[in-house]
């Protein structure tokens, strides 16, 4: 039996603001930085044997934090990435329906075949991450394998991995950094732990009270 650990990115300003964000390279802010750090004590013990993490920074630097000194390759790889949003990223909600209400319907539709013009439509991604998602599983029998990524597309790994219906994208959530855990076997998979956020639990108050110091990036720590 292996094990799957399956993060989101920590939070973004554009999580935070509401942006699509999809191929958009977005860092973390601090508190995605410090979402991270609190998600490296809860796993600290886990003995890792892989890593993979979606190229884009968000995800790459949760990857990297989590496993710092720790000597655990992270292999990044854009098969990992969120949905392409296309010419909708960077926009809000508000702004999108505002600035394309024919658009916007289909946006919000549970079309599985829908796609942002530049985009992808959930049945191209899910076929995407089906494909990725299986072949980490199949390597790694037996190992414990941190996958970090991003909200949309980890939903289509999950249904993949479960051998679920793809309508059921729209039945799953996953925050920012937060924990999900899959058991892995040759001809099946198991879920133990889903969307768990509980090492998060108080940060609020830290940011609040001024307790968490200013670092931009994972490089300077």
């Amino acid at each position: 039996m292996g094990k799957l650990y399956i993060v989101r990115h920590g939070e973004t300003v554009w999580n935070r603001e509401g942006r699509i964000q999809g191929h958009t390279d977005v860092a973390l802010s601090e508190r995605g930085l410090e979402q991270a750090r609190l998600l490296a004590k809860r796993l600290n013990t886990v003995p890792f044997d892989a890593a993979y993490a979606s190229d884009l920074r968000r995800a790459y630097e949760t990857a990297a934090v989590v496993l710092e000194d720790r000597g655990v390759p992270i292999h990044p790889t854009p098969r990992l990435r969120e949905y392409h949003k296309g010419g909708f990223e960077g926009m809000t909600e508000a702004e999108l329906r505002a600035l394309y209400p024919n658009e916007y319907p289909g946006y919000v539709s549970k079309d599985l075949d829908y796609a942002p013009k530049g985009g992808e439509s959930t049945r191209e991604v899910s076929a995407r991450m089906a494909a990725v998602i299986s072949e980490i599983k199949d390597s790694h029998l037996g190992d414990n394998v941190l996958v970090v990524g991003h909200g949309g597309s980890l939903r289509a790994a999950m249904m993949s991995l479960l051998g679920m219906s793809l309508d059921a994208n729209w039945r799953f959530v996953f925050g920012n950094c937060t924990l999900s855990i899959v058991d892995t076997y040759h001809d099946n998979a198991v879920l133990r732990l889903f969307n768990d956020g509980s090492h998060l639990a108080g940060m609020e108050s830290l940011f609040a009270n001024g307790a968490v110091a200013s670092r931009s990036t994972v490089a300077g720590e």
